[in-house]
């Protein structure tokens, strides 16, 4: 989902609250109380609306030239043909196979959906980037049609109606507008126009439409706007630039609207990239029953407005396309969608985004401008909005041409297509009866297409950024939609976490669009259950499953507790007061020698929170408890892209920044912490400057942190690297990762890295990637080879994170496009950190004397509750600090001298009390103010 605003979806749950009191006399007190989390649901912020965009591009730009190169899906998927043609398949690491998990029940982005015509109980769906699907039972299941090793980005669908011919249909390919696996600023480059001649149960490439030519941009058929299929078998489509025309199945093409992009070559001068052709943009195509064509053409080209071929056509009775647009349409405008209705085949309806969204009806002779009418405006809640054309929808239905749909991130429905306001009905997208951005009920934002069942059109499909929804009245008041996505996995992965517990089932990532969902059920392709909305982010787990730790875009995270049922109970907002120039997609993590304590990216510098328990629940603001910038990470301009922390030894911590430079810092839970300069990959730019790229990920060895391994996501750029030594030595370990050693060619993006220790002494070393999942048993250099894993379930998917548990051995992928695979490798050596000796230890408070904070330090030797109080000189208390789960090890607590009101207390002398197990340890305190 894309949203130009930053505002929130509100999501109201019951939460139970049980309050412990460390006194035997008290008694624990519970209290039911209704909590509303607000959880963000954007593209970015209203100061930059394109934060997703830029997130992503800089990840994967080459740094010579700052672009994404030209085709580099198409080079990357061939080259990673070729490494996979070339491997012994038994080089796999992992002996079991790789089971999909789901989940099962969210659906991803979807521009493709269609009712076959010989039987509505039949459906096919096409995601952006999970391929096609089909279901026998109206979507009640489905199943997948393309392998994951095939270019699946699906955009357009059609069907051969002609009696006989059904069997046949096409769909096209490339997002020129939105896409988010390789970024909105690299399009989703499709390979063009598939057919199926078996009802869509299997697909092959039109050989005329996948060009396969090097380097540049030299085919419209790269992107696939629409596909119609007359009476006479011919096939039209829509693509960028211009329409094209087949009357032999997809054989051959000609140009019938627009330059003609066919031919490059025979431009004066001849046009290599298509970018610089002029063309327009955006282009449509639409059929009527009658067998009347209409199209459009965008004014909006690569370099800018230009009105050559912009405007509405109609085919004519000579087959010539003659000009319709009206006077008084926009000059310069972007995406047009055009619609009509079978029961009054004369009017056309056309939806186009310009400066302000305009709507027009056409009676076959005049037209009249409708868009004043058109509900709200754009960038507020209640609009339309369709985000710089990437969600643009109008649909007429069957039986009434007054009835319409207009569709952006919300959905509308007018009784008198949008003659007036007063008929109008928001029924879709955002929920109108909230005073926030949650979803309405049943449905999801950003409109993609809009069908009706032909026995009954009142039964109406919705294909949105959240997979395909049903309604069996579209015309009630309020309309009732439920999600028809079971097997539909195209939900879009950046993040993955698994349970910390040996043979837990359960794992959490964030989406793109669909929030943060939590794996339960140890079955394959399982449900998964919500946890929270929004743009899902980096999520973190503790053991026994005490915390889990979710984030949205840009940096906001909280901490939860779950029942038993797996319904939230508690929460808290964690990020620090303070914290500024978050990633859209914000890195933390845990430390794995003490839960209690994180490391988080906030721009330039690393900030660490020493107990996050005493964190207050049921605050949604950033706090200031227990958080402090750790001031050697702080970098003059780029921000921390990418962090983790050692286990042995502990307080070792390396991160990367947007700009391609590794640091390492030692002692990194002191207020001493040391940090040095490890290594940046440097080149000159085209420019002649000095370019780097972004550090996607860092993996340091559980069992000697000198070892670390780590990535950059850049396309034409080494990718992985590794130090043996803590950076003394840093050694290029992209081998074939790369088709050429300096990183040029089609050589994936590198998204994330493990390491997987052994007992036998040995490693196991993974790579996520823009083409699918590698490994690799030995580190040598530029020889090194990396075998790729899966390629019948995770095939090319993007694999945007993994997460490992060396307690069982089990990995677990997770894609964008494609759900999330596991595996279980033989084997491993499982990690833990030094255990803590004896029993409760208080180990310092300092300062002490203080004015404005003292920080009581102690240790506890396995993980419990611990209750930390302050009284004053008669013995009565003041106030609680901590009555929390903490984990084994160091705790870290603070005192701000204030009571439990907040209000200041009087200068003077306090004591301090710590029950742990059974165990009780004081001392003293003094307050000078």
């Amino acid at each position: 989902m894309q949203y130009k605003r930053l505002i929130n979806c509100q999501i109201a749950i019951t939460v139970t609250l049980i309050i412990a009191f460390a006194s035997g006399c008290q008694q624990e007190r519970v209290e039911r109380k209704e909590i509303i989390i607000d959880a963000p649901s954007a593209i970015g912020t209203e100061e930059d609306p394109h934060a997703r965009a830029a997130f992503e591009r800089m990840q994967l730009v080459d740094p010579a030239t700052h672009e994404i190169p030209e085709l580099i899906n198409q080079h990357q998927v061939n080259y990673a043909r070729q490494v996979l043609a070339g491997q012994n398949h038994k080089a796999r690491v992992t002996a079991s196979e790789w089971r999909p998990l789901g989940p099962v029940n969210v659906g991803g982005r979807t521009r493709a959906l269609a009712i076959d015509v010989t039987d509505e109980n039949i459906w096919l769906a096409g995601a952006v980037s999970g391929g096609m699907y089909r279901s026998t039972d109206q979507g009640i299941n489905w199943e997948r049609t393309t392998h994951p090793a095939m270019l699946n980005s699906v955009t357009c669908i059609a069907q051969d109606t002609r009696p006989g011919f059904e069997h046949i249909w096409y769909y096209g390919t490339g997002e020129l507008r939105g896409s988010s696996s390789r970024a909105s600023g690299a399009p989703y480059r499709g390979d063009g126009i598939y057919r199926s001649v078996d009802g869509g149960e299997t697909w092959d490439v039109l050989v005329s439409t996948s060009m396969n030519r090097p380097a540049d941009f030299e085919s419209p058929f790269n992107y696939v706007w629409d596909i119609v299929v007359d009476q006479s078998g011919s096939v039209y489509a829509a693509l960028y630039g211009c329409v094209v025309k087949s009357d032999d199945g997809g054989q051959t093409w000609d140009v019938v609207l627009g330059p003609d992009l066919l031919h490059p070559e025979l431009f004066v001068p001849p046009i290599e990239d298509l970018n610089e052709s002029g063309a327009p943009f955006y282009t449509s195509v639409l059929l009527t029953d009658a067998g009347q064509l209409y199209a459009s053409m965008s004014s909006f080209t690569a370099l800018g407005y230009r009105s050559q071929y912009a405007g509405v056509y109609r085919r004519n009775a000579v087959d010539v396309w003659e000009e319709i647009t009206p006077f008084g349409f926009p000059i310069e405008h972007d995406r047009t969608v055009m619609t009509y209705s079978p029961s009054q085949g004369n009017w056309l309806y056309v939806l186009t985004e310009s400066a302000s969204l305009n709507f027009w009806r056409f009676d076959g002779t005049n037209w009249q401008n409708r868009s004043q009418y058109l509900p709200a405006v754009q960038d507020t809640l209640p609009a339309i909005d369709t985000q710089d054309s990437y969600n643009v929808l109008a649909r007429a239905h069957p039986l009434d041409p007054n009835i319409v749909f207009l569709g952006g991130t919300n959905l509308y429905r007018s009784t008198n297509g949008f003659s007036s306001s007063d008929q109008t009905t928001w029924i879709g997208g955002y929920d109108p009866d909230g005073t926030t951005a949650a979803k309405y009920p049943g449905h999801h934002p950003d409109q993609h297409e809009l069908l009706f069942m032909p026995s009954d059109p009142n039964q109406v499909l919705s294909a949105n950024d959240g997979g395909v929804r049903y309604t069996s009245q579209i015309l009630a008041p309020k309309v009732t939609w439920q999600a028809r996505n079971k097997g539909y996995v195209s939900s879009q992965f950046y993040t993955i976490a698994l349970s910390k517990d040996e043979e837990s089932n359960k794992a959490i990532g964030g989406m793109q669009d669909n929030g943060t969902y939590m794996k339960v059920f140890a079955s394959e392709n399982s449900s998964w259950k919500e946890i929270l909305g929004g743009d899902g982010s980096y999520a973190a787990t503790t053991p026994e499953e005490k915390f889990w730790y979710v984030s949205f875009q840009s940096g906001q995270t909280y901490r939860l507790t779950l029942n038993k049922e797996n319904e939230l109970t508690s929460f808290a907002e964690v990020d620090p007061v303070g914290g500024e120039g978050y990633l859209f997609i914000n890195p933390y993590m845990l430390d794995p020698n003490n839960y209690n304590r994180m490391y988080m990216a906030a721009g330039r510098v690393v900030w660490r929170n020493d107990n996050l328990q005493q964190i207050p629940s049921g605050k949604q603001n950033p706090t200031s408890v227990n958080w402090s910038q750790i001031a050697s990470t702080e970098g003059s301009s780029s921000a921390v892209s990418s962090l983790d922390i050692s286990t042995h030894p502990a307080h070792v911590l390396y991160h990367g920044t947007s700009y391609g430079a590794v640091f390492k810092t030692i002692y990194t839970n002191t207020d001493t912490a040391q940090t040095d300069f490890v290594y940046q990959h440097v080149i000159q730019d085209d420019a002649g400057r000095e370019s780097s790229g972004y550090i996607s990920s860092i993996a340091i060895d559980p069992t000697d942190a000198q070892r670390t391994m780590f990535t950059y996501s850049n396309y034409h750029f080494p990718s992985v690297f590794f130090t043996p030594d803590g950076g003394q030595t840093v050694v290029d370990v992209s081998g074939n990762m790369e088709e050429n050693p300096d990183g040029s060619g089609g050589g994936s993006s590198v998204r994330w890295c493990e390491i997987v220790p052994l007992q036998n002494g040995s490693y196991l070393y993974f790579l996520g990637t823009s083409t699918g999942l590698y490994s690799t048993t030995a580190l040598d250099g530029a020889q090194t080879v990396w075998v790729k894993e899966a390629d019948e379930s995770i095939g090319n998917s993007v694999v945007s994170m993994l997460d490992y548990r060396s307690s069982d051995g089990k990995l677990i992928a997770a894609t964008h496009g494609n759900g999330t695979f596991e595996t279980n490798i033989e084997g491993t050596l499982e990690i833990t950190p030094e255990p803590v000796e004896g029993s409760i230890e208080v180990l310092t408070a300092y300062p002490n004397p203080f004015e404005d904070q003292v920080t009581l330090l102690f240790s506890i030797p396995e993980s419990g509750r611990a209750v930390v109080q302050v009284l004053n000189s008669a013995g009565q208390l003041i106030k609680t600090i901590l009555n929390a789960e903490q984990f084994a090890g160091e705790v870290s607590v603070t005192w701000d001298g204030t009571n439990a009101t907040g209000t200041p207390v009087d200068p003077g002398m306090y004591f301090y009390r710590v029950y742990y197990d059974g165990a009780l340890k004081s001392g003293k305190l003094l307050y000078r103010n």
